[in-house]
């Protein structure tokens, strides 16, 4: 079901699916139209709402790229177009009951229209159940989120105490004690709260109790507002010091516990382990199992509350389960029963073994119990039905092991831990129990070592937190380590925790050992789950898709994802979030995939684990070169093929390939890691190939360049290693385009040309890759001559059989230099042979650039009519292509047809779109393009004084950037500027300046500026 929900964090849902929604700006702006449901927002309000008194001055634009950002997010999950445009801004248009805090305020509307009955509970349960979080629209710190949260805040707090007070009216009081507690030590200034905690108090006979709650009341009240209580809760003290039942009602009477034969009161069994004294945090988690064991007793109920608490080893299960396990105890007079239902390191308690130890607590003499599991549950269930005891079953193995352990009525409550969810136990709730907090981490630590040892070096403090995963198992053995070792200071143990390969060495102290905990984890799985898990931590991922498990085991993705889903289950990997292909995305916890590697170097061969890595290689160089091809970056490569590529199944594929940039984005960090691990491991061609599948995703993601670099870092010393000189170019020319798309141009000539004195004759198809790159680079500098020639001579390289793709990006090439050296006729043969090409590969990408530099013939020969027709086509190919940079320059040569042609209004707006994009993505090149050209659109509009500063910014970045002719151009552009301002000689002397370097590069200007055309 569609959901949008704010009690909580802002989060949209559809099914089991949620939306990526992204930044804070995008979440902020389907907040605000969700918070005014139905109602039409302006563009100028939503400013308003999302930047508060700071907006930026393309905020108005800044709008629609967000409002954009939610719809696609909408989209990704399934769901129609919610988010729609209304004139002058936007709408929500959803039903109430798909926002979580409208459904909120329903509820509790409709709890107060049934009175005091048990359906008005249930309503206000349900009501409070669909909070998430401790305040709505958690993460949003602006003026209306902040205004709405503490309204619904308000709510909150109303229907909690209308809970309590319906619970007393439906003879509820023991129940509602622990809750009230909480709720009144969370809010001391609230009277009726308070008065409802004291009524229960003194109906379960604590009327000690009750008084000393009025005092700290009255206390809190003098303290903070200077006042005394209200009448309402000083009617209520009076009461109880009377014992008047009239005001407060009366309590059910206690059952009795029975006594033993010998007439002696028994006391009460309580085998739970001693509390923790230095348990914190996990505020939450406590009040959910609270909440939960105080159904127990419950008259409408027929079965056992039953909480599982499931986690992985370490997490702090067991602990929860105690602590909440002593701060209800009062809830279970009958008594609170421990059992470990594991035998042995590797074997769980026989269900008999449990049955007889419960039944011994429970004072059954041992020589009457019967040997079978039927015998043994039956009076089990005998002894256990009238009682009122909490059951605490730690480390289950499995649901089968635990239904003859539980009780068979109301009466009686289970908290049960384990490493899997167990989610076949019928009537359980469960909780899966993550890793805390940073804060609650650094305050365990601080608590196990002294607060004077972290105090010392905060940062490392926080360091060792960080390095232990904020694992608390690994938290408290740090800390004990601390403490146990005064002359250390927290920076040597971050310095020894650093080393991964030592890490779980370093986490043991006294009987503590993270490895053991480990170990118990790993001996649940059966063998199957721990060789996937094996595989999956073998190349250290920082994340991955569940696919990757079918080439690493060599099934398919259907297992795969069952394999991935059974650790899920286990906890021994996390669900993350979803990527943009609408795959969800897996982590295994670092300390636990350290110790899984570890098992996977001892319990596999070498040649197991090279093969397992080489075919998920395959796989991934497979769906890389196809996403290439399909992505916003074209099909151009400049690697040769792949030594090994192993395809996916056809399904498979289709849905990964999709959104062939979205695929891209979601895998960069596994390439680079599988880049990194083979080059490692002696396998330097594949981490040549990958590196170069790493070139696609770059592009693909635009200007995300370190992954890149570091790839080819590390393949390039492998490949050196190996002696293997043809790897050793194709990796430079990586380089080479690398610096190319950093517009780092004499560096990017550089790399290309010691690519090319490797390739040497050996190699034509790569000595021609490298030409071209040498000339590339020129044709950017502006040296066009050297451009010309270097492009050539790579043509002639490829020849007519040679690569389509890279002879139809040469051909581009050649018309890019004669269409800015005003040769128009040969750019336009030049770049037709491109197209074709292009068209012949079916390259979307290189059609779209090609119809936009012929378009730039087109407008410089003053055809405007076919400049926008072809512009318009190419801008429909980037959009279908989700290309944002292609559409970003086309909309830039559309706005300047449009600012030859009259049309100043749409060219600005066009280009403070494209400004916008060129900033976000860092592109320094386009953005100074984008620049230049609002200089211009101002200059022909007459506005010289507002045309200087883009005009400025423009040429320094063209400085910057080390491009004499674009700087020559802004410059030339500049000089009408200093006219204007009566800088006379300083626009004489500008002119003169970049006439020079017109003529000196051959360029076009050299010959238009004795029209004053403006290039």
């Amino acid at each position: 079901m569609f959901e949008v929900r704010l009690l909580g964090p802002v989060e949209v849902w559809e099914g089991g699916r949620r939306a990526p929604l992204g930044g804070s700006r995008p979440l902020a702006v389907l907040a605000a139209l969700v918070v005014h449901l139905g109602e039409v927002i302006s563009t100028e309000r939503l400013v308003d709402f999302v930047w508060d008194e700071e907006a930026p001055a393309t905020a108005g634009a800044l709008v629609a790229t967000h409002v954009s950002a939610v719809r696609r997010a909408l989209a990704r999950v399934g769901i129609a177009e919610v988010i729609r445009t209304r004139p002058p801004g936007y709408v929500a248009e959803l039903a109430p009951d798909r926002v979580d805090a409208r459904r909120f305020e329903d509820l509790l509307t409709t709890s107060r229209s049934l009175g005091r009955t048990e359906e008005a509970a249930e309503a206000l349960a349900e009501a409070l159940g669909l909070w998430r979080g401790r305040e709505a629209l958690e993460g949003l710190g602006q003026s209306f989120a902040r205004i709405e949260a503490a309204r619904l805040a308000e709510l909150r707090l109303v229907a909690q105490e209308e809970s309590f007070g319906l619970a007393l009216e439906l003879d509820r009081a023991d129940g509602t004690i622990a809750p009230l507690l909480a709720h009144v030590a969370a809010h001391p200034l609230r009277e009726r709260p308070r008065g409802q905690l004291m009524t229960a108090l003194f109906r379960t006979g604590r009327v000690s109790d009750a008084l000393r709650v009025y005092q700290e009341g009255r206390a809190a009240l003098r303290d903070e507002l200077g006042i005394d209580p209200g009448p309402e809760l000083r009617a209520v003290h009076q009461a109880v010091l009377t014992h008047d039942t009239g005001v407060l009602g009366s309590g059910r009477a206690a059952r009795p516990v029975p006594a033993p034969r010998n007439g002696r009161p028994r006391p009460a069994p309580s085998h739970l382990p001693p509390d923790i004294a230095d348990f914190v945090g996990r505020a939450d988690q406590v009040r959910w199992a609270t909440e939960l064991l105080r159904g127990v007793g419950d008259p409408g109920r027929t079965a056992p509350p039953i909480g599982v608490i499931s986690g992985r080893s370490g997490i702090g299960k067991t602990a929860l389960a105690v602590h909440v396990g002593h701060r209800t105890a009062d809830l279970f007079p009958d008594g609170r029963l421990f059992v470990d239902l594991r035998a042995s390191d590797a074997t769980p308690l026989d269900p008999a073994d449990a049955l007889a130890r419960l039944l011994r607590a429970m004072g059954v003499d041992p020589d009457t119990l019967p040997s079978g599991v039927a015998e043994l549950t039956g009076l089990y269930r005998t002894h256990i039905g009238p009682r009122r005891a909490l059951i605490v079953l730690d480390n289950a193995a499995g649901e089968a092991h635990l239904r003859p352990l539980l009780p068979p009525g109301p009466g009686s409550a289970v908290l049960i831990t384990s490493r899997r969810r167990l989610v076949a136990l019928e009537g359980a709730a469960h909780l899966d129990l993550a890793v805390p907090d940073e804060a609650e981490a650094l305050d365990l630590l601080r608590r196990v070592a002294g607060a004077g040892r972290t105090g010392a070096e905060p940062e490392r403090a926080a360091e060792i937190v960080a390095l232990c995963g904020r694992l608390p198992l690994a938290v408290r053995i740090a800390g004990a380590r601390l403490a146990a070792r005064p002359h250390w200071a927290p920076g040597r143990l971050a310095g020894r925790l650093r080393d991964e390969r030592r890490r779980l060495n370093e986490l043991s102290a006294g009987d503590l050992e993270l490895r053991a905990s480990l170990e118990l984890g790993y001996a649940d799985l059966n063998p199957q789950e721990r060789r996937a898990l094996r595989r999956l931590a073998l190349l250290e991922l920082p994340d991955f898709a569940a696919w990757i498990a079918a080439p690493l085991l060599a099934i398919g993705t259907e297992e795969a994802e069952e394999a991935v889903e059974r650790l899920v289950d286990c906890h021994f990997i996390d669900v993350i979030g979803v990527d943009g292909t609408g795959l969800p995305r897996y982590r295994i916890h670092d300390l636990a995939r350290e110790h899984a590697r570890e098992r996977c170097l001892v319990e596999e061969s070498a040649e197991d684990r090279a093969a397992a890595v080489l075919r998920l290689a395959a796989s991934w160089l497979d769906l890389a070169r196809k996403a290439a091809a399909r992505g916003p970056g074209g099909a151009a490569r400049h690697f040769p093929e792949p030594a090994a590529v192993r395809p996916l199944d056809p399904e498979t594929e289709a849905a990964l390939l999709a959104r062939p940039a979205a695929w891209f984005a979601a895998e960069q960090a596994g390439l680079l890691a599988a880049v990194t691990h083979c080059a490692d491991h002696g396998m330097a061609r594949t981490a040549r190939d990958l590196a170069g599948a790493l070139i696609a995703s770059s592009a693909a993601l635009y200007n995300q360049f370190d992954a890149w670099s570091r790839a080819h870092t590390a393949a390039m010393a492998a490949v050196r290693r190996g002696g293997d000189v043809e790897g050793e170019a194709w990796l430079l020319a990586g380089l080479g385009q690398l610096r190319y798309e950093q517009d780092r141009f004499e560096d990017s000539y550089g790399y290309f040309a010691d690519a090319l004195r490797l390739f040497g004759e050996r190699v034509p198809d790569g000595a021609a890759v490298a030409l071209a790159g040498m000339g590339t680079a020129r044709r950017e500098q502006a040296r066009y001559s050297e451009a010309l020639e270097l492009l050539e001579a790579a043509l002639e390289r490829f020849g007519d059989e040679g690569d389509v793709h890279a002879r139809a990006g040469v051909r581009y090439g050649i018309g890019y230099v004669h269409r800015e050296q005003g040769r128009v006729p040969l750019a336009r043969e030049a770049l037709a042979g491109a197209l074709a090409l292009y068209r012949t590969a079916a390259d979307l990408h290189g059609e779209g650039l090609t119809l936009r530099s012929l378009a730039l013939c087109d407008r410089a020969e003053g055809r405007y009519q076919d400049a926008e027709r072809r512009l318009l086509d190419a801008l429909e190919v980037f959009t279908g292509l989700h290309d944002t940079f292609g559409v970003m320059y086309t909309e830039q040569a559309l706005a300047k047809v449009e600012l030859r042609t009259g049309r100043t209004t749409r060219a600005g707006a066009r280009l403070a779109r494209c400004l916008v994009v060129a900033r976000e993505r860092q592109d320094r090149f386009g953005e100074a393009l984008v620049l230049r050209t609002l200089g211009e659109l101002r200059l022909a509009t007459g506005d010289t004084a507002g045309a200087r500063e883009p005009l400025e910014l423009a040429a320094a970045l063209w400085t910057e950037l080390e491009l004499p002719l674009w700087r020559a151009r802004t410059v030339w552009d500049l000089a009408a500027v200093w006219s204007a301002a009566g800088e006379g000689e300083r626009a004489r002397a500008a002119r003169a300046e970049a006439l020079e370097i017109f003529r000196s590069v051959g360029a076009r200007e050299a010959w238009e500026h004795a029209t004053d055309e403006r290039p």
